[in-house]
């Protein structure tokens, strides 16, 4: 099992759940699309996590690892584990594939088992926790919404210092902010429309996002490389 000591490593939309949720837009979500908080986002990308799981499972898992479709943005990605502990989607590869069900933070929180024993299907929970951002191996605060998604406990997560960041302060916050104005106006007859189009928009960000993480892996690979060749021409001389 992976311990914390072994982690070397948007549009904001929807709504903040308590209970069964549905996705925000599709016009059966239990309160406003209005709220602007990144929670929002996170139980709104639950909701199509959930069906996308429906429709292909294997495909679903492997568009979550890879942050396809609109299943991320920035910081922002979806992750399962399976009922074995298996992490069955995770971005880093230091955690897909692994048991990861003894996982826990510096403070002792083993917020995995934790997870996998009070998800509920079609019911968003919220849990706390530190977690280093990808690519980095500093523990942040992080609050994670889940929900069973099937056989698979599946989350969406929010960095704390991600949620306090003046909205206005990035052109991502004014697009989230032009999108909250919008949704208020948007009839019920276009909804549909209007949340294929985001989801859209989401999904050719998504891709730029997935592109940087692969220049990053690259990069990282190739210090490697160059670290080990470096060691063993030393060790030859």
């Amino acid at each position: 099992m992976l311990k914390a000591s072994m982690l070397a490593a948007s549009l904001l939309l929807g709504l903040l759940a308590t209970g069964p949720v549905r996705a925000c837009g599709d016009g059966e979500a239990p309160t406003s699309c209005d709220d602007p908080s990144p929670n929002g986002f996170a139980a709104w990308m639950l909701g199509r996590v959930d069906r996308a799981l429906v429709a292909d499972k294997a495909q679903a898992l492997q568009d979550f690892t890879d942050g396809a479709r609109g299943f991320r943005t920035a910081d922002t990605y979806v992750f399962c584990i399976g009922p074995d502990g298996v992490m069955s989607a995770h971005p880093s590869p230091i955690l897909k594939g692994h048991d990861v069900r003894d996982l826990h933070d510096r403070t002792g929180n083993h917020f995995i088992r934790t997870m996998m024993e009070t998800a509920r299907p079609g019911q968003v929970s919220v849990i706390r926790y530190l977690f280093p951002k990808p690519g980095s191996t500093v523990e942040e605060p992080k609050t994670t919404y889940y929900t069973r998604a099937g056989d698979q406990t599946c989350a969406v997560g929010v960095y704390d210092a991600d949620a306090e960041a003046p909205k206005s302060a990035t052109a991502d916050g004014r697009v989230a902010q032009l999108r909250l104005r919008l949704d208020r106006q948007i009839p019920a007859g276009a909804r549909a429309d209007w949340t294929a189009f985001l989801e859209a928009l989401n999904a050719q960000r998504s891709e730029k996002a997935t592109a940087i993480a692969q220049a990053r892996r690259d990069l990282t690979a190739a210090a490697t490389a160059l670290e080990s060749a470096g060691t063993r021409q030393t060790g030859g001389e």
